[in-house]
Formats: structure tokens, sequence, C-alpha cells
């Protein structure tokens, strides 16, 4: 998704609301810190692999974060009995 894409997304929601949001950016895969590539992957190499976030099933990464979402309420619900 590019950058814009998500801000006209984002425009219509409420500023003042709670979101989750996860985006990655090419450094974040390819850095001068940890890059198993040599040489460096290139803009050019990013952008034509990037597409993949978008075609893959996200539904396992929802589901995962919905469990520790609902592992973290009953735990601060049980918290708050004591």
């Amino acid at each position: 998704m590019k950058v814009k894409d998500a801000i006209k997304y984002l425009q219509y929601k409420n500023p003042e609301e709670e979101i989750i949001i996860a985006w990655w950016d090419m450094d974040d895969f390819f850095d001068d810190d940890y890059d198993w590539f040599e040489p460096r992957v290139s803009k050019k190499e990013w952008e034509s692999v990037v597409h993949i976030g978008d075609d893959m099933d996200w539904s396992m990464t929802h589901e995962n974060l919905q469990e520790v979402m609902e592992m973290e309420i009953k735990s601060n619900r049980k918290g708050s009995e004591l």
C-alpha cells in the first residue's frame, strides 16, 4: 500500500478514535545493521515485491492479535477484582 492510500483511508476515521495499525518500511526489513542481501536491496527491488503484503492472507495475524487482546482484557479484569 502506498502511504497516500493509507492517508486517504484514514481521513474518514474519527481522529480521536483508537485503532490498531501496523506498517513496515523497506528499512524495517533491509537496513544497514541487518541486511542479509549483498548488495543491499534496492528501492526498485522493494517496490517490485511489496505488493505481497496486499496479496497475503492476514487472517491468522488478526486471530493472533485478538487472542492476545482477549488475554490482556481478562487479566485486567481479574486484576480489578482484587
